[in-house]
């Protein structure tokens, strides 16, 4: 049976992913292939536009003030204050389908990428992002010389 880590592996030494590493153990630590880890909770990204994404998180049973929402340098990180010692008035479930447990979900953000925003409505945190790439960054075309000089590359315009 092929694993994650396995195929990580082999993905660490393909000659042809230079300068991946650091992606792959990030990979390998997250605990990727974690299925009940990945499972709580459920969570959609969603592409609004061509540059605009949003992180849906489905969080039945919590309020706004038991969500903390934050970014440090490029981590986006999710996590659950919520309070289980309060006793609920002495009521005991019988079938408890609503997951009320506390959690924390991390996401690596692209250097490009900026936190626009959040909301909370009806039990859906949504996170609101946008790529916002460089002028210096995007994609040029370089026009090629037919003469066989090399020369300082042109770039056409798109």
């Amino acid at each position: 049976m092929t694993t994650y880590t396995t195929v990580f592996d082999q993905l660490r030494n393909d000659p042809f992913l230079v300068g991946f590493d650091q992606l792959f153990d990030r990979l390998i630590s997250s605990g990727a292939g974690n299925a009940q880890a990945a499972a709580y909770p459920p969570y959609n990204i969603v592409k609004k536009s061509q540059d605009n994404f949003a992180i849906e998180v489905a969080l039945a049973g919590f309020d706004e003030k038991e969500i903390d929402v934050s970014v440090k340098e490029d981590t986006l990180t999710i996590e659950s204050l919520k309070d289980h010692s309060a006793s609920g008035g002495g009521e005991s479930f019988i079938h408890q389908g609503i997951a009320e447990r506390n959690f924390k979900r991390v996401w690596t953000l692209s250097p490009t990428v900026k936190v626009t925003g959040a909301s909370f409505v009806n039990g859906l945190l949504s996170v609101n992002l946008v790529n916002e790439i460089p002028e210096e960054k995007k994609p040029r075309r370089i026009k090629l010389n037919v003469d066989g000089s090399a020369g300082d590359p042109q770039f056409l315009q798109e």
